[in-house]
């Protein structure tokens, strides 16, 4: 990376953060990369600025394709201005050729370059479970919706990522009674997300319905961490089977969510740009066929209804729920990975100054559940 602000835009970076015993470091100098292997092992990769490129010189050691990746991440996470990334690595033609028959890099003319909006739909850097296919579609009927059969739930971490201007993993797993009932019942019993959830209730209560929503294939609830600790409680759906699907022309695949972000101390605009495309970016990778991410606020919630235009959200139209007058919202995966949604919509400073920034947002954290949580509707 040349030139004085480029050399301290990253300080810093993991990746493969859903299973720890993968988990590869990144770190940066003037004009190189430094991706740390599990074995010990240092690769160190070129870094030119203008145009864009990775190089990786002749007659140094075989790179897997996971410290490519690893390499690659940090640079476009950190570096968000950059349309392609050219790929000069000598004498590494096997190396390339994987590259091309798994999408992570494309030809143009004679150069081989990276676009993000492809890379960033890549599984594998990301998601637990990323080498397995599609699960294969045959449609079944619920409660008179005709809809596919759905995967059975992974238990464990599902979706991890570094997010470079907190310094932090997020992550999320699996929410299951028996390390999440306390946390839960806790959260559903906190005056601001009760006010909204409508939950409240005792330690029964809430293992009943964390069993309720662990038995039905239509919803996912997850847990959000920060390094690990929890935060939040996400529930995740598939629209066609869900009480949102008789109102709009639901795809199969297409997906929904509802959160309470139950730790006072991350709410704010500092946890939000993190949990919210990282959330978009979990439900996109979880099946590629998924191309449209729906949301429901109420349509008096001109906050929220802001937050996810900011999002990339577009409104589609009103509608009357039994319980409220909403507003449907639809995310397009083309606009996510096309506009670079996974990043805060803003052009990034250095790291140290928005880890500084995000640091001192945390500390308005009481904007709750309206402002930070996005959509909180109860889920009837």
């Amino acid at each position: 990376m040349t030139g004085p602000q480029q050399a301290s835009y990253l300080h810093g970076y993991s990746a493969f953060n859903a299973d720890r015993a993968s988990r590869l470091e990144i770190a940066a100098a003037a004009d190189a990369l430094f991706v740390d292997g599990d074995d010990g092992s240092r690769f160190a990769l070129q870094v030119q600025d203008n145009p864009p490129a990775l190089i990786y010189p002749a007659g140094a050691p075989p790179m897997s394709l996971d410290i490519l990746l690893a390499g690659i991440e940090a640079l476009l996470a950190n570096r968000p201005d950059i349309n392609r990334l050219a790929l000069r690595l000598e004498g590494a033609e096997a190396l390339i050729a994987e590259l091309l028959a798994q999408g992570v890099a494309i030809r143009e003319g004679e150069a081989v370059v990276v676009a993000p909006a492809m890379f960033w739909q890549l599984r594998a850097p990301w998601l637990a479970g990323a080498a397995a296919e599609p699960f294969p579609l045959l449609y079944t009927m619920t409660n008179g919706k005709r809809h596919p059969i759905r995967r059975p739930k992974r238990e464990g971490v599902l979706y991890a990522r570094y997010i470079p201007w907190l310094d932090q993993v997020l992550s999320f797993r699996l929410a299951f009674p028996r390390t999440d009932l306390c946390a839960f019942n806790r959260w559903m019993n906190e005056e601001e997300v009760a006010r909204i959830w409508e939950e409240t209730g005792d330690i029964d209560h809430h293992r009943a319905y964390l069993l309720e929503r662990l038995a039905d294939p239509h919803t996912l609830p997850v847990i959000g961490c920060f390094d690990d600790a929890p935060f939040g409680y996400f529930e995740i759906y598939w629209a066609k089977e869900n009480r949102l699907g008789p109102y709009y022309d639901a795809d199969d695949y297409d997906r929904g969510w509802h959160v309470a972000i139950g730790e006072p101390a991350f709410r704010g605009k500092a946890w939000i740009t993190a949990w919210l495309p990282s959330l978009m970016h979990f439900m996109f990778l979880d099946d590629p066929r998924t191309q449209r991410i729906l949301g429901e606020p109420a349509a008096a919630h001109a906050q929220q209804i802001r937050n996810l235009e900011r999002s990339g959200f577009a409104k589609v139209k009103h509608f009357n729920f039994p319980h409220k007058r909403a507003l449907l919202v639809m995310l397009l995966r083309e606009r996510f990975f096309n506009d670079r949604l996974w990043m805060p919509n803003e052009a990034g400073p250095p790291l140290d100054r928005r880890r500084d920034r995000a640091q001192a947002d945390a500390g308005g954290g009481v904007d709750a559940i309206a402002g930070a949580s996005i959509e909180v509707e109860r889920v009837q």
